[in-house]
Parts: structure tokens; C-alpha cells; sequence
């Protein structure tokens, strides 16, 4: 919806972030742009609460929208869930100041309808704040979309959403579910590798299993009902939100030292002359232990309570790729990435391959992102395969682990990601690795349409880190109208250079 840069207002000295309503992809005219920068400031602005962020201003500048609004220092929920992991003590009271948000949002007459963890920022001091009201629908104003296009993010939207019925407070409590779910579980449990597939699980496919299992688990499976009358409310979430952020965390019960077992009399010897009597010799055959299994069936080796990560990468390293990927599954979380790390290259991608697409995005989620890099690019011999697991892994997690893989693999694994999707995970690449990659890609479609599929200032920057032959092959693949806002975004050197070659080709 836009680009957001940190400003400094020279007028009153402070600093503020000023967003820049940018051209949708396949465009809108400024008219329609124009309404929908005045709508998010008018929607937030309505709203008092200390969890909405202040709108400072709104004003136009050589045709362009611009809100103007306070200045948050902090992460967003999508960084902490790519790096430090949360809690459900911890997530309970971050959703209950989001909750409160939308509470005050709602008696408002406004509904988000974007709601998901890229947009709930945690500033200095633990505060939270729900920002990005750029596609709320405020009551009494007509829906704004361009060519009747369905706005916002597929996987976080509330299925009436999707099937075109009217959309009110209770779609931003499944879109809050869902958000619950990917903090919970590290992955977001709808997302898949394109738009229409990812709104048909968001209306058809069951939520996947939690391995997370407690209070906040039982409140995310009612959040997502798909029918808004059944949905969990506010009021509801509410309590057990606050119940799960004020319960302490269980003390593990202290157990009584073992006490040595009662000594039994012992039976008094037999006498001297006597002697056991041979066994009968129509005795049968002692039955077989409880654990024996036909001979024929395949036994995965059990695994012990505690587990030496040198011990289980050998084992794993004798056995075939099914059982060792059951048996690396099973393994403690942190015992299974040093042992991945332990593992032979090709050893380590074939479990991964081998695991379920979430449970090894979860895996490569919790690696350092070097260690991250570094599976993924084993998993290149499958590309598509690897893809989906990199989608599934956070867009921050995803593009710095994209920066320590080599340029082929990396360019491999984008070739077959749907642009939209490895645009959002190279925006947190550095700019650099994502020159590289478009240009190995330059001369096929798919770097038309990478370049595409990013924000204008966003590809600028990519296109200045190219040659200005390479950057001159991939505009040339662009729709005229966007080649040249390209062109013209350029800085004025790297302007004059792609100018030159487009003219000589």
C-alpha cells in the first residue's frame, strides 16, 4: 500500500514516519489513490486510543498522497516471531493490547481488515500498536478497491471475506487467530504458493495440528470458525487472554526422595539332601516378550530421554532417509539443530526434504540465518520443494538466509517462487543479493516479473545495483508505463547510463 520512510519534521523537531502512497501494481488513478490516503487517516484518526498510532498530518506533493504520523521506535510481531520466539504468557499479553486496539477500533465503526503480525509493532517500554489502517472499510463509506479487486493479505482474511459477504468486526478476530497461530507455531497455518490456492485452504482446508497445545491452542481453533456467528468475541478473548498473561508458569512438583524397597523375608534353605526335580516334558514354550514384533517389520531404534547431538547424527547417518527423518523428528528442538549442523551436506537435505514442508520450515526458522542459508541451498536439488518451505518461513527469517546462499541456488529457488511471494522475502534481503539474483534471472520472464512485483523504491534500488545492460534487458521485458516509472526513478547517473543502452538496443 505504500512506502514508509523516517522523516524528520523541521517545523516542531521531532521525528516521524511519512508514508508515501505508492502506485498499486497494475496501477490507480490519483483520484482513487488520493481517497484512499485520506481514508486511513481519517479511520486511525477517529480512533483514541494509545494503541493507534497519532496521525500528524495528510497532504499532497507533485500529485502524491503522504500521511504523516508518529514515529515508532521497535520490532514488529513478524521480526520477533523470525528471531527471539514468544511465549504464550508473552503472546497472550501482546493480544490483549491488540485486542484492546481493535476493541476501540470497532466502536468506532472501523475495521481493519489487515489485521496480522507485520502490522502490530511493539515499541520502546513493551507498548503495542496496531498500525496500517490503509484498506479499512469505516462504516457508512462505500468499500474502495480498483476494478472490484479484493484487497488486503489472503492468508490472514476471514473467509466471508473471500466469498464476497459482508465483513464486519468478527473477520478481524479470525484474521487476530491466525496471527496467534503463526506467533504460536512459526509458520502461518493457511499461507500456500499462490493467492487463489491460499484462499481456498482459508475456505476449505482444516487448520493444521498445534504442537503448541494449551489455553491460547483451545482459543485459536474458535477464533477460526469459519462461520462469524460461531467465532469467538471480544469480550470472550478477553478473559482468557488475561487468565493466560497472569497465570505464573507451573513449578514443576517436587517429588520425595526414593525410598529403598521393603526387604521381603527370605524362605528358609532346603535341606541338604535335596534335589529339583527334572522339568516336565510336555512344557510349552515361554510366550514372546511384549515388545517382540514380526521380523519382517521395520523398528525404528528407540530414542533415549536425553540424546548426545555426536550419538544421534551417527545414528542418523546409518539409517535410511524414512526412518531417520522420524527419528530426527522426535529429537528435543535444540538436540535436532545441532545435529543437523553435525549431519553430511546431502545427509541433512534429504531430511529435510523428507519432513513435512511446515516442520522443516520451522526447523530452518529457529537455524541462525547462515545455518538457514545453508539448508535451504542442499534443498535445491528439489527447487519447488524448497520454495514452498522458504514461503513458509518468515519473510525477514527468509530473505537474510536468502543472502548466505550461493547466487545459483538462490536465483533456482526465486525462479520458481510466484513473484509476489519472493518479493516480500527479498525486501529483506540486502539489496545487493537481490540484484544478483534478478540479474541471473535477466533474459526470462520471471525477472520482468520479480521486478514487477516489488515497490517502486524497492526496484529503483535493485536496478541501480545491476549493470546498465542487465538493468536495460529486464525494463525492456516491462510494460511500457512501468519501465519508464522505473526509468525515471533511477538516480540521475544510473538514469543516463540505462537510457543509453535502452536507445542502442
Amino acid at each position: 500500500m505504500g512506502t514508509v520512510w523516517l522523516a524528520d519534521d523541521v517545523m516542531l523537531g521531532r521525528r516521524v514516519a511519512l508514508k508515501e502512497v505508492v502506485l498499486a501494481p497494475y496501477g490507480e488513478d490519483l483520484a482513487v489513490r488520493t481517497e484512499r490516503a485520506l481514508r486511513e487517516a481519517r479511520a486511525a484518526a477517529s480512533i483514541e486510543h494509545p494503541g493507534i498510532v497519532d496521525i500528524y498530518d495528510v497532504f499532497l506533493e507533485d500529485g502524491k498522497p503522504w500521511i504523516v504520523m508518529a514515529y515508532i521506535r521497535g520490532r514488529s510481531l513478524l521480526e520477533l516471531i523470525g528471531t527471539d520466539g514468544l511465549g504464550e504468557r508473552e503472546l497472550a499479553r501482546i493480544g490483549m493490547r491488540v485486542l484492546e486496539a481493535l476493541s476501540a477500533a470497532h466502536r468506532a465503526g472501523v475495521v481493519h481488515r489487515d489485521v496480522k503480525p507485520a502490522n502490530i509493532v511493539i515499541g520502546e517500554g513493551g507498548r503495542v500498536f496496531l498500525v496500517d489502517f490503509g484498506i479499512a472499510q469505516i462504516d457508512g463509506q462505500s468499500s474502495l478497491t480498483t476494478n472490484n479487486a479484493l484487497t488486503g493479505t489472503p492468508e490472514f482474511m476471514a473467509p466471508e471475506r473471500i466469498n464476497g459477504e459482508e465483513a464486519g468486526p468478527p473477520a478481524d478476530l479470525w484474521s487476530l487467530g491466525v496471527t496467534f497461530f503463526h506467533a504460536l507455531e512459526g509458520y502461518s497455518p493457511f499461507r500456500r504458493g499462490n493467492a487463489i490456492a491460499t484462499m481456498r485452504a482459508v475456505v476449505d482446508v482444516d487448520l493444521p495440528s498445534f504442537s503448541h497445545r494449551g489455553r491460547l491452542s483451545e482459543a485459536i481453533v474458535r477464533l477460526l470458525e469459519r462461520d462469524p456467528a460461531l467465532r469467538m468475541g471480544a469480550a470472550e478473548l478477553t478473559r482468557v487472554l488475561r487468565s493466560i498473561a497472569t497465570t505464573p508458569a507451573r513449578q514443576p512438583i517436587p517429588q520425595p526422595p526414593p525410598q529403598p524397597p521393603p526387604r521381603l523375608p527370605q524362605p528358609p534353605p532346603p535341606p541338604r539332601d535335596h534335589r529339583p526335580s527334572p522339568p516336565p516334558t510336555d512344557r510349552q514354550p515361554p510366550p514372546p516378550p511384549r515388545d517382540h514384533r514380526p521380523p519382517n517389520r521395520p523398528v525404528d531404534p528407540p530414542i533415549p530421554l536425553t540424546v548426545d547431538p555426536q550419538e544421534a547424527a551417527r545414528r542418523i547417518g546409518a539409517m535410511a532417509t524414512e526412518p531417520a527423518a522420524r527419528f530426527f523428528s522426535a529429537l528435543p528442538r535444540d538436540t535436532a539443530h545441532q545435529v543437523l549442523t553435525l549431519l553430511e551436506p546431502q545427509v541433512a537435505g534429504e531430511i529435510l526434504l523428507a519432513l513435512p514442508e511446515n516442520k522443516a520450515a520451522a526447523v530452518l526458522t529457529e537455524l541462525q540465518a547462515r545455518g538457514a542459508g545453508g539448508m535451504l541451498e542442499r534443498m535445491a536439488v528439489r527447487p519447488s520443494k524448497a520454495a514452498s518451505v522458504l514461503q513458509m518461513m518468515s519473510a525477514a527469517r527468509a530473505g537474510r538466509a536468502v543472502d548466505y546462499m550461493s547466487l545459483d541456488e538462490a536465483s533456482a529457488l526465486v525462479g520458481v517462487t510466484p513473484p509476489g511471494e519472493a518479493a516480500r522475502i527479498l525486501e529483506h534481503a540486502h539489496v545487493r543479493t537481490t540484484a544478483g539474483i534478478v540479474g541471473a534471472l535477466s533474459g526470462t520472464p520471471a525477472a520482468a516479473r520479480l521486478i514487477e512485483a516489488m515497490a517502486v523504491r524497492r526496484a529503483c534500488d535493485v536496478l541501480g545495483y545491476m549493470s546498465p545492460a542487465t538493468a536495460a534487458t529486464v525494463l525492456k521485458a516491462l510494460p511500457g508505463d512501468h519501465a519508464r516509472r522505473l526509468l525515471n526513478g533511477l538516480d540521475q547517473r544510473t538514469h543516463a547510463h540505462v537510457l543509453r543502452h535502452l536507445k542502442h538496443s
